[in-house]
């Protein structure tokens, strides 16, 4: 059997590792939603920090899905 060349073995780790990040900020955003909708977080500030907190996952959602990178993991399922 051949040995997968060095490209593929480094575009399976760059998935994989996009993958991970991706999980991440999927459980960043649900804490922070969690946290929203809990009756501790009536507070205007703490619910300010929380939706920007929340914009700032979806801009790395976004330039993580918008690499080379992120559009070959979307392609690969």
């Amino acid at each position: 059997m051949m040995e997968s060349s060095w490209w593929q073995r480094g575009l399976e780790s760059a998935i994989y590792e996009t993958n991970a990040v991706g999980e991440r900020i999927g459980l960043a955003r649900l804490a922070i939603l969690e946290r929203l909708v809990s009756p501790a977080s009536a507070d205007k500030d703490t619910e300010d920090a929380l939706f920007g907190a929340l914009d700032t996952l979806r801009a790395l959602e976004w330039e993580r899905l918008s690499s080379p990178t992120g559009q070959l993991e979307m392609l690969a399922g």
